[in-house]
């Protein structure tokens, strides 16, 4: 078998869920609305494919060597969804820790993360450098054995500078290290939460190419910005069309155990998803879903073909900018 180059940001088989088929063999098809006004139906073989994106030059094991240990990870996940969704519910403590080890990956495994880190790189490259000034940049990389002229140094000050600061690209092997060290830290803050699987049936529901989405606390009005997985109020995935899984803060659960079981119990409990529970859809919640689905996609949305009325007339374009920061003038 030959070394795979198309390598899906979002799993074909998680796409399955919102496709579909002519015939049982045959490729499902799924919408494809972009932020930039394109609208397309096309095979979910083809969506969210970007060409070595995880690919390790020269790895003993195949430079596709991460897109094989994903696509082992993937056909677990998919075996433990296709449960979930035909109505095993609460999951078995391994599955759950299956489905949540695959989210967070989801969550880091993406171009958005890549751009974040691109981003982030080049934004500290561009404050350090600024603070430097020219003769602190010229000492520093004579320092370092390489000689410069004062074109270039005058070069790096101005892309310093600019507002998206210097450019920086994030190699493969940087993405998935930082995947690897990140996937530990942040597992917890997904199979540490209470989950609601809730049904859907004259709603539908939209996906992206993001579809692990974090929702701040409704009643903080004006604070959106600055969300993390552990501050969170929620964490919405949807799987299917018609099944989404809402991952809730564990806050009101301490609260409500508080006096009856120590903090570890009750942490324990959550874990092994003592406190999962299914939950009806609503018109509310299809909103809460669809509407965090949309702001946090990146490039695409994806839908059922026959659910095209769920993408707003308008949509923002492309968000290219996942750091913002301001470069300290000198």
């Amino acid at each position: 078998m030959g070394v795979s180059k198309r390598h899906h940001t979002v799993p074909k088989f998680y796409l399955n869920g919102f496709g579909s088929k002519d015939s049982a063999d045959s490729t499902p098809q799924i919408g494809a609305a972009g932020r930039d006004g394109k609208r397309l139906v096309i095979p979910t073989t083809h969506a969210t494919v970007r060409t070595n994106f995880y690919a390790l030059s020269g790895h003993p094991d195949g430079a596709d060597v991460f897109e094989k240990d994903l696509s082992q990870l993937e056909g677990d996940a998919a075996n433990v969804i296709k449960k979930a969704v035909d109505g095993t519910w609460p999951l078995s403590r391994e599955d759950r820790e299956i489905l949540g080890t695959f989210l967070t990956f989801q969550f880091l495994r993406g171009p958005d993360t890549r751009t974040s880190m691109d981003q982030t790189h080049g934004t500290v490259l561009s404050k350090v450098i600024t603070q430097m000034g020219a003769d602190g940049v010229r000492d520093t990389l004579s320092k370092a054995g390489k000689e410069v002229d004062d074109a270039v140094v005058a070069r790096l000050l101005q892309q310093a500078a600019q507002p998206g600061g210097i450019s920086m690209k994030t190699t493969p092997l940087g993405h998935i290290r930082h995947i690897l060290e990140l996937v530990p830290e942040l597992l917890l803050y997904f199979v540490g939460r209470p989950w609601a699987l809730v049904r859907f049936n004259r709603k539908k529901l939209l996906t992206c190419d993001t579809p692990v989405a974090l929702v701040h606390n409704p009643e903080l009005k004006d604070v959106f910005r600055g969300v993390g997985v552990g501050t969170a109020w929620g964490i919405t995935v949807p799987l299917t069309r018609e099944v989404g899984l809402l991952l809730s803060h564990p806050g009101p659960v301490f609260e409500e155990m508080a006096g009856k079981k120590a903090p570890e119990e009750v942490a324990g409990d959550i874990v092994a998803g003592r406190h999962d529970h299914n939950q009806p859809g609503s018109t509310k919640m299809a909103h809460l879903f669809n509407g965090h689905t949309i702001a946090n996609a990146r490039n695409w949305l994806f839908h059922h073909p026959d659910d095209a009325d769920l993408i707003p007339d308008e949509l923002p374009g492309p968000r290219d900018r996942e750091v913002e920061s301001e470069v300290i003038s000198s």
